[in-house]
């Protein structure tokens, strides 16, 4: 009998083992998928940060775990961070092109020159 409770024993501790890996692959994929979209607009960052704020307060009125309250304040100041750090590497970027647009001849010069 005691082996038959070992064996079982085994068992589970494997299928959590591979429930973990599973639960930790989601959680990677849904964060890169936050932080791909945050870097969209800043609305969409907002949203993302928006409903991150509303999964933490619903983990605590649930009274979820606190490692899964810390992963989803994790995930929300990771898009916060890199909302702005983004934002701010796309404003230089367009700024870097109208600068770049505006050294260029205008279309008529160019088409003159080209008869």
């Amino acid at each position: 009998m005691h082996q038959i409770v070992a064996l079982v024993d085994e068992d589970v501790r494997r299928m959590m083992r591979a429930m973990n890996a599973d639960i930790q692959a989601s959680l990677a994929l849904s964060r890169a998928m936050l932080q791909a979209v945050s870097v969209l607009s800043e609305q969409a960052a907002e949203a993302a940060e928006g409903a991150l704020a509303q999964e933490i307060e619903a983990a605590r009125q649930l009274e979820a775990s606190d490692r899964l309250v810390a992963v989803l304040e994790e995930a929300r100041a990771s898009v916060a961070s890199g909302t702005e750090a983004d934002l701010a590497a796309m404003d230089a970027l367009e700024r870097a092109l109208q600068a770049a647009a505006e050294t260029l001849p205008e279309r008529e010069a160019r088409a003159s020159a080209g008869r």
